[in-house]
């Protein structure tokens, strides 16, 4: 049993993603690509929990590194930020329900392990409408979620960007990353 589990997380490390775990900016670059949705959190402006934090799985595309969202003016978060568009982003190898490290071989690996990479993007939300990125933060987004295109279209849907001030990454024991946008935009994509 000893050999099976060290076996499965020997496979961890060089399983989900291409990017080297060594090179944590194109890591990251990485899981934002291969991974399509997450988690976003803001403070809640809702009146039983104003305040509070707020977290929404929310689905994304990626292009050139950015990130981009198909929401609506309804969805909570996005009351949330009307009033303070400051979110968090995580996303984690746990999505992907095929790694190892993440516990989809039983006993090898569990969703809070540091090889079950995760990351935590900070950033100012912001709406693109109107914008010469939106088309093409529209096309990635449709092609990446097909359903969306069927969505009520009452629902005063918009596409909506994070603009990245901070990254925070785990990827193997040793502790967190912190990774600057410079960096993170200067990571070599490896999907």
């Amino acid at each position: 049993p000893m050999r099976a589990v060290i076996l499965a997380l020997a496979l961890a490390l060089v399983g989900s993603a291409v990017a080297s775990r060594d090179d944590k900016a194109a890591y990251a670059r990485s899981m934002v690509s291969s991974l399509d949705w997450g988690v976003m959190s803001t403070i809640s402006t809702a009146s039983d929990t104003a305040g509070a934090p707020f977290g929404n799985p929310q689905s994304h595309a990626e292009v050139d590194g950015n990130i981009y969202y198909y929401v609506s003016d309804v969805d909570q978060s996005m009351l949330d930020i009307a009033v303070n568009n400051q979110v968090g982003y995580t996303l984690s190898n746990a999505e992907a329900l095929s790694s190892p490290a993440c516990g989809s071989i039983p006993y090898a690996g569990d969703e809070e392990s540091p090889l079950c990479s995760r990351l935590s993007i900070t950033g100012n939300f912001v709406n693109i409408s109107g914008t010469d990125e939106e088309e093409q933060a529209t096309d990635a987004l449709f092609k990446a979620h097909p359903a969306m295109k069927n969505w009520p279209a009452d629902h005063s849907w918009f596409v909506g960007k994070l603009e990245i001030t901070q990254l925070w990454e785990i990827n193997m024991f040793g502790g967190a990353s912190h990774i600057t946008p410079a960096q993170y935009y200067a990571g070599t994509d490896a999907n």
